[in-house]
């Protein structure tokens, strides 16, 4: 691990050159304030594994933007050559800290690592991942952030074909759920950690990130528990990146079950006293989240088919030891979803009001609602991702196995 930072007799090299005329004059402010030991208003930290060419053009599009000054710190574990290459000589150029690190150490690690570094009284958390293309983003989050100490951001899921347009109105949903908190109840109990900004005094409060799977979720309650004031940032955005294949999406989703069972295990008690206070917040933006979840209920308590869904129950327990087992799953959910849809009035008009919502919480937060895919989107990628959720609470809850292979805390 090393820390590479351009010195600053480079800077005055490249003053002096009359070279990269807008990052100059961040350069210069920057240094200013470092010479001062004043705080700068915003740090931008983004923790990274492998991440290549997408971390690389995460970078160049935040030194577009137009808000000055900042700074940036990259923790990148196991960066390609190229990348790291690319990312030296950005330091050379701009304001950015760069921490490379030989192994993969875990992304709580990195974050917690590079919060020593940042200077900034607000600290923007960003997945390499994601990507900006407002060239006021900076300055629209530091704004934002003026009478909040935690704000989500919104984000748009990009990409090709069927899986990234049933993601993107997923989180055309996490969105509407996140506004739904900041406007109603000012706090919030969870976040979407791919983009979010936070005080660095209320990091400090809390004493960073602690070592979970679901590492913004556990910060996110917290904040709650504190009484942090939440808001939800919609003036900008950022770009997401789908999973580009159904094996990826099913490995991230595994991970997301298990990390979500986690830390409802740990944290049930706050999360009981939140929807306590708050029962009308929370259940509606769990229907826009996961309407699978009333569609599979009204289907277990209709009184026929009685086998199919205990066999369905039966391989949803042998999926937690048993993972290939999960696509069988989730076919007798489908078929039972498809079945009761066709034969059962009540189901049929359930999932067309659920269309409606979704339709409407899209309008809200101004997405694309996709509306010609609600029924692959209601009847066949919602009941997966609660196939594969509940697989992942049975792991953890009743088996007690909160390891995720591939994945490093």
């Amino acid at each position: 691990m090393y820390l590479y930072n351009a010195p600053v007799k480079r800077y005055s090299a490249l003053f002096e050159e009359a070279l990269f005329t807008k990052l100059k004059g961040d350069a210069m402010a920057l240094l200013e304030l470092r010479q001062r030991g004043e705080v700068l208003p915003i740090s931008v930290l983004i923790p990274s594994y492998r991440g290549g060419m997408r971390l690389v053009r995460l970078v160049k599009s935040l030194l577009q933007c137009n808000h000055s000054p900042f700074e940036i710190i990259v923790v990148a574990d196991e960066p390609s050559e190229g990348e790291l290459a690319e990312l030296k000589e950005m330091c050379e150029h701009a304001p950015i800290k760069l921490i490379a690190r030989s192994g993969r150490l875990g992304k709580v690690s990195a974050l917690n690592e590079g919060l020593k570094l940042a200077r900034g009284d607000i600290v923007l958390f960003l997945d390499d991942d994601v990507l900006i293309e407002d060239p006021d983003f900076l300055r629209k989050i530091v704004e934002a952030m003026e009478s909040y100490d935690i704000v989500d951001i919104k984000k748009v899921v990009i990409g090709k074909g069927l899986l990234s347009k049933l993601v993107h109105m997923e989180y055309t949903a996490y969105n509407f759920a996140s506004k739904l908190m900041a406007k109603l109840a000012g706090r919030t109990i969870a976040i979407n950690g791919a983009a979010f900004a936070m005080r660095r005094v209320a990091l400090e409060e809390l004493n960073y990130f602690r070592p979970r799977l679901s590492e913004d979720f556990d910060l996110a309650l917290r904040t709650f528990v504190k009484g942090l004031r939440f808001s939800y940032v919609e003036t900008t955005h950022v770009l997401n990146y789908a999973p580009h294949s159904w094996q990826k999406w099913f490995k991230q989703r595994k991970r997301w079950a298990v990390a979500l069972a986690s830390w409802l295990k740990e944290n049930y008690r706050d999360v009981l006293k939140a929807v306590l206070k708050m029962p009308h917040v929370v259940a509606i933006g769990l229907l826009a989240s996961l309407p699978s979840l009333l569609t599979t209920a009204v289907i277990y308590t209709l009184y026929n088919a009685s086998y199919p869904k205990a066999i369905y129950l039966a391989f949803l327990s042998l999926s937690s030891v048993i993972k290939d087992i999960i696509p069988f799953a989730f076919l007798l959910s489908f078929t039972l979803h498809i079945a009761y849809a066709v034969t059962t009035l009540m189901l049929a008009l359930l999932l067309i009001s659920l269309g409606v919502f979704h339709a409407a919480v899209a309008r809200y937060v101004k997405m694309n609602s996709h509306v010609h895919l609600l029924p692959v989107y209601l009847l066949f990628y919602q009941p997966l991702w609660l196939t594969v959720l509940l697989v992942g609470f049975a792991r953890v809850l009743i088996l007690g196995h909160e390891s995720v292979e591939d994945w490093v805390v």
